[in-house]
């Protein structure tokens, strides 16, 4: 399972950010900065390992479009999934150690699975904020939303979890720091 924000493939997370359509990565193993272009502005950054190799790809959602840039063989890959009001929400749903391209609309999460294929989950309300995580562990990501200071997941192996954590203000971040 590749570690989140790990672009280099060393098991360690880098820092990133996305600016302007371009990727600024940090490595604090060696001290060096990386810079790639890839996207534009108004792209939203969906990070993830897209084709299997351990290694975080370049991605951007745009108008529905996934963009992204392959670690494994510097390939590009456009998918047309979703609509441009969709938020995405890329994850690992089928366990096979690749990311899937995935929206949630109003309620209903769409999953275009590397293995699965498509298929459509229920769960949440429209005025939701998509937080979508392996909470389990398992290896797959679970659909989860957060809503108005309470966190609802439906994980893989559990079935539904809902936990109050937070503030109806607040702004829900998932992250995995480990050293």
């Amino acid at each position: 399972m590749p570690v989140a924000a790990d672009f280099t493939g060393d098991r360690r997370a880098e820092l990133a950010v996305y600016r302007g359509g371009a990727w600024w990565t940090y490595n604090l193993a060696n001290n060096q900065t990386n810079v790639v272009q890839f996207g534009i502005g108004t792209d939203k950054a969906v990070p993830a390992d897209f084709d299997g190799d351990g290694k975080i790809d370049y991605a951007v959602y745009r108008e529905g479009l996934w963009h992204y840039l392959r670690s494994s063989d510097d390939g590009y890959r456009v998918v047309n999934f979703g609509l441009a009001s969709d938020i995405p929400t890329v994850g690992d749903y089928d366990g096979d150690g690749k990311a899937d391209p995935a929206v949630y609309r109003a309620g209903v999460w769409y999953v275009s699975g590397s293995t699965q294929g498509f298929f459509a989950v229920q769960f949440g309300i429209a005025s939701d904020i998509p937080t979508a995580a392996d909470y389990d562990g398992d290896g797959k990501t679970d659909f989860a939303v957060f809503r108005g200071g309470v966190w609802h997941m439906l994980n893989s192996q559990t079935g539904v979890n809902t936990l109050q954590f937070g503030l109806s203000n607040d702004k829900p971040v998932q992250a995995a720091f480990v050293q």
